[in-house]
């Protein structure tokens, strides 16, 4: 970002970069868990002769996804690494933090050559040879003085002005005809700059000078130095509506810009005057009212308790908090009782009897049953009442056999495998299809409803056609898959040859297979059970079925390239890129298959995400908020971190404003006030690459993501979620 005030920064220096470890700490190599003293007290003697009093242990990483907790690097798979207890809070489980043998810190651990085999677990199993490598690079500052002197290099670039954008270097912008007032030198710099972000992929930036500096100044400058066809928008408090209104007339001729003001209750009578003015200012207040509204209407009502939330939060409502099929989670159930039990008194939440438990409703009824002959061996107050209700059908005998191996619990078809949990499927008469969390639903929910009154033999019959037939239709769809790609394949040799234009190009088909829809540019709607569709960043819209999503793409595709805007939409268009609005501007580069993106890949020129297809996620319909709506030429955040907070409704209605070109800016003093975190709102509203967005580990997958999917597997490539990162929190909040 620009900022034209110098700011000095002075370094200071800390004993230590590691959180303090748990001591003294119990190891447990069977559950790879951590004791303190505090935990020590609730165990069992026999559990507490498996434990191994130690400081730390070393052990071969058996994956490469464990980070040095001290330099930030990555630690290798297969290489050695320390692990040490570390607690966030006093009444949270305490978790294991790793090194590199070469980051030991002597002052945090104090271990001593003679102490390694009391205080190292692990270390008796080493041969002489890897015991003397590992002590030695405890030993060493090798990782330490490397960082110090990268971090020297660093700060003398930095002085020396040849890391950033130098202004003074940039071609000069002549001031605005239109301009009233003249602008002082480093204003100047500031519009030269913007100028040329404008003109970059980036198509935007964070103007960051302090206050009374001229940021209202300069961007006004810019919507005259640029100007674009259509209105602006300026999204500032509401203390600041005035103050740009009078700015505007101030410093511009008059009638240059024509203002509108969109706030209060006379909102609603302006919003048609939106094209007739060059310059729309609101509040956002106004941005996130008009965002809520129209997101409350997508709310679903619970059926259990009857609140409403959005579609993906009731699915997280109902499966760990509501209905009979909720089952919290061992470190939910955990933090509620620990609650429970500081609020009412009570000690040890780890008895074996239930006259020491909770005094819930499930406890105190289990009690009076065990004092009436009768035991209750269900868990959780909804299977409680299932049994009782079967206790007083008569069926005693079937209840407690449910009781026992026959009954159906989130709990227990978690330890079966998906070929138990088919048979298990087959043996209830249900559909056997699926992933394992589907059939675990499945199960649960004949569990609340009832037995199946058909038989079983037809049920087998039926299941192994089902099986035929989803084998049938793969097996259609795979050729068709084929048939299309050989189509489009001719199309695109057809279509190079002139005088051939009128012919309709062929739908655009993924490369690969794994994802949810095999049409580029089309993902689905879970929470609307409809098809999203958008091309080059854009989107479409929502449409009822896969394939009229597919036809919208192609049809955009088409204007694209009928709009004559080069061989490189042409190009685009046939090959089938998805790329956001930031990246309209880059030439697609010809690089090949990539595992973990590097930050060399992007100072080497051009743009190497050009060819990735970008998932947009679960789009609201917005079409009753006039705010977004329309397209607009440039849309400027004064005050820009109001929306810090990268998850609230405020950063939420910025993110779904839409733009023409792209063109986005923030103007603030205070980007960064608290943490550094608190960038990445900025940064996901410009859609700066690569760091506003997820990307995939996998080999060769060109998947970008604008949001972390809630799902299991990834609706743009189909790889499970856990393999995709956040660009931003692995370069630069890390």
């Amino acid at each position: 970002w620009h900022a034209t005030a110098n700011s000095s920064s002075s370094s200071s220096s800390k004993s230590s970069l590691l959180p303090t470890p748990v001591s003294p700490a119990w190891y447990d190599p069977e559950s790879k868990s951590w004791y303190s003293q505090e935990d020590f007290s609730g165990l069992s003697k026999k559990e507490k002769e498996s434990l191994f009093s130690c400081v730390m242990y070393c052990q071969y990483a058996p994956t490469g996804r464990a980070r040095c907790r001290r330099c930030g690097e990555d630690i290798q798979k297969g290489e050695l690494r320390l692990g040490y207890p570390y607690r966030w809070r006093q009444a949270d489980d305490c978790y294991t933090l790793y090194l590199h043998p070469e980051c030991y810190e002597s002052s945090v651990f104090g271990i001593k050559e003679k102490d390694l085999r009391k205080k190292i677990y692990g270390y008796e199993a080493l041969n002489n040879t890897e015991r003397a490598r590992l002590w030695k690079e405890m030993r060493s500052e090798g990782r330490m003085a490397k960082a110090n002197k990268e971090g020297a290099n660093a700060t003398a670039e930095y002085s020396s002005g040849s890391v950033g954008v130098d202004t003074k270097s940039l071609p000069e912008v002549p001031v605005p005809k239109d301009m009233a007032v003249p602008m002082l030198p480093f204003q100047k710099e500031g519009l030269a700059w913007m100028c040329q972000q404008e003109e970059s992929s980036v198509r935007g930036g964070i103007l960051a000078d302090e206050m009374g500096m001229g940021k209202t100044i300069q961007a006004i400058s810019l919507l005259l130095a640029r100007p674009v066809k259509g209105p602006a928008l300026v999204v500032c408090p509401m203390a600041a509506v005035n103050q740009w209104m009078k700015e505007i007339e101030k410093f511009t001729k008059k009638g240059t810009l024509k203002t509108l003001v969109y706030h209060g209750s006379e909102k609603g009578r302006v919003a048609t005057q939106f094209k007739k003015c060059d310059v729309v200012i609101t509040t956002y207040q106004t941005l996130e009212s008009d965002y809520r509204r129209e997101a409350h209407k997508h709310r679903v009502k619970c059926k259990y308790c009857g609140k409403l939330f959005m579609p993906e939060k009731l699915t997280f409502h109902q499966r760990y908090f509501c209905g009979p099929n909720a089952e919290k989670t061992k470190k939910q159930q955990k933090t509620a009782a620990k609650k429970a039990m500081q609020s009412m008194g009570i000690g040890n939440s780890k008895a074996s009897s239930s006259t020491d438990a909770p005094p819930t409703i499930t406890n105190i009824y289990r009690d009076f049953m065990k004092q009436a002959g009768v035991t209750v061996k269900s868990k959780g107050y909804w299977n409680v009442m299932k049994e009782t209700q079967e206790r007083l059908k008569g069926s005693s005998s079937s209840s407690s056999s449910k009781g026992g191996d026959d009954v159906l619990s989130r709990e227990r078809l978690a330890l079966l495998d998906r070929k138990e949990l088919v048979e298990l499927c087959d043996k209830k008469g249900l559909d056997s299809t699926g992933r394992k969390p589907e059939l675990v639903d499945r199960l649960m929910d004949f569990a609340v409803r009832g037995t199946t009154s058909k038989a079983e033999e037809p049920v087998k019959k039926v299941s192994l056609a089902m099986k035929l037939l989803t084998s049938a239709k793969a097996k259609a769809k795979a050729k068709t898959a084929s048939a299309n790609k050989t189509v489009g394949k001719s199309s695109k040799m057809k279509t190079a040859e002139p005088g051939k234009a009128g012919k309709r190009m062929p739908l655009l088909l993924r490369k690969g297979s794994t994802a949810a829809s095999k049409y580029q540019g089309v993902s689905p709607l879970k929470s609307s059970g409809k098809w999203q569709a958008s091309y080059q960043g854009k989107y479409l819209g929502s449409f009822d079925t896969e394939l009229k999503a597919a036809k919208a793409v192609r049809d955009a595709a088409e204007a694209a390239e009928s709009k004559g805007k080069g061989k490189k939409a042409a190009a685009s268009a046939a090959s089938g890129m998805a790329c956001t609005v930031a990246s309209r501007g880059a030439e697609a580069s010809g690089s090949s298959s990539r595992g973990k993106r590097k930050r060399e890949e992007m100072e080497e020129g051009g743009d190497p995400y050009a060819d990735y297809e970008t998932f947009e996620g679960a789009q609201l319909d917005l079409t009753d908020s006039p705010l977004h709506t329309i397209q607009w030429a440039r849309v400027i955040l004064d005050e820009a971190h109001r929306i810090k907070g990268r998850t609230n409704s405020t950063a939420l209605a910025a993110y779904a404003l839409q733009t023409q070109k792209g063109y986005k800016w923030c103007l603030t003093g205070t980007p960064l006030q608290n943490r550094v975190g608190e960038l990445y709102s900025l940064i996901r509203f410009l859609r700066v690459r690569p760091y506003a967005f997820y990307y995939c580990k996998k080999q060769g997958c060109k998947c970008e993501c604008a949001c972390f999917m809630r799902d299991r597997y990834c609706p743009n490539c189909g790889h499970v979620r856990f393999m995709h990162y956040s660009s931003f929190k692995k370069d630069v909040s890390n």
